[in-house]
């Protein structure tokens, strides 16, 4: 079972807190704290695992800083599916103790799966076109498929089609990708490929400082008619952005800046060594 949660404190402190309070003994009616007091369950079986970290900045005020945390922790409740009865997370954000409302549908109100419609057998269908064309294709890709692929058309096609296969086919690729380890077998760089794909692919990522960093493209500046150029524009056209190969992760569009000439003041007066240290004494006048 699994459970979210959020703190402003230290990792370690929050986990010491619910430890004292699993080994209270009175009963508690906490959701969490009730699945310790069952026969077999032990504080020795915990483990603590930090997926997120939020860098606020520094104009954010309190209540924003914490909704943002509430929503971040909803985020990560729905993404691993711990709310009650799936794991041990009973107060939703927005949504009170969802334990105590024996009508509260989780799987439509939190996850917005939609329970299947009654229809007659002559008028059902499914509408769900890409998912029934997956199916009756029944594709069993092996790493064998992948390694023919990247010795004979390339890395990039490779990618492609390992970015076009549905979830379940890569997760099993994904388990046979991970019995090549020797350099020596020839399907080794498939695996390695696989491996580096599926990690960001099946498993959930947590954004840290540098996802979100910004990069820069600096251009010389030949002269005032490049800025009649709209650089940015380019990258946002749609062509450009459907060039680029859907397994690449980050798509941000990065800033233009220019980088300018040196003045001409520095090469014919030697303008910084003159006015860095002038010797008044000396250039000063008898008469």
């Amino acid at each position: 079972m699994q459970y979210v949660g959020e703190t402003t404190r230290a990792l370690k402190t929050r986990l010491r807190e619910h430890l004292g309070r699993i080994n209270k003994p009175k009963p508690l009616e906490t959701l969490l704290y009730q699945h310790f007091k069952r026969t077999g369950h032990s504080v020795n079986n915990v483990t603590i695992q930090p997926v997120e970290k939020i860098i606020y900045d520094p104009s954010t005020t309190k209540t924003t800083k914490k909704a943002i945390l509430q929503e971040t922790e909803l985020k990560w409740i729905k993404l691993l599916q711990t709310p009650f009865p799936l794991g041990l997370n009973d107060n939703i954000y927005h949504k009170g103790n969802i334990s105590r409302m024996p009508d509260y549908d989780v799987y439509q109100k939190l996850f917005g799966i939609r329970k299947r419609k009654y229809r007659s057998h002559g008028k059902r269908k499914n509408g769900n076109l890409r998912r029934k064309s997956l199916a009756s294709k029944k594709i069993n890709t092996s790493l064998k498929v992948l390694a023919d692929i990247l010795e004979t058309r390339g890395r990039h096609d490779m990618m492609s089609f390992l970015s076009s296969l549905p979830l379940p086919v890569k997760v099993k690729l994904d388990d046979e990708a991970n019995r090549f380890y020797h350099k020596s077998h020839q399907f080794y760089q498939a695996a390695l490929l696989t491996r580096c794909y599926t990690e960001h692919a099946i498993r959930p990522k947590v954004d840290s400082e540098i996802d979100h960093k910004r990069y820069f493209i600096k251009i010389p500046f030949i002269n005032k008619g490049i800025e009649f150029i709209d650089l940015p524009s380019i990258f946002r056209d749609r062509s450009v952005a459907s060039s680029l190969p859907v397994y690449f992760q980050n798509k941000t569009l990065p800033i233009i800046c220019y980088k300018y000439n040196k003045p001409i003041r520095n090469t014919l007066f030697n303008f910084n060594e003159l006015v860095s240290d002038p010797d008044i004494h000396a250039n000063t006048p008898d008469s």
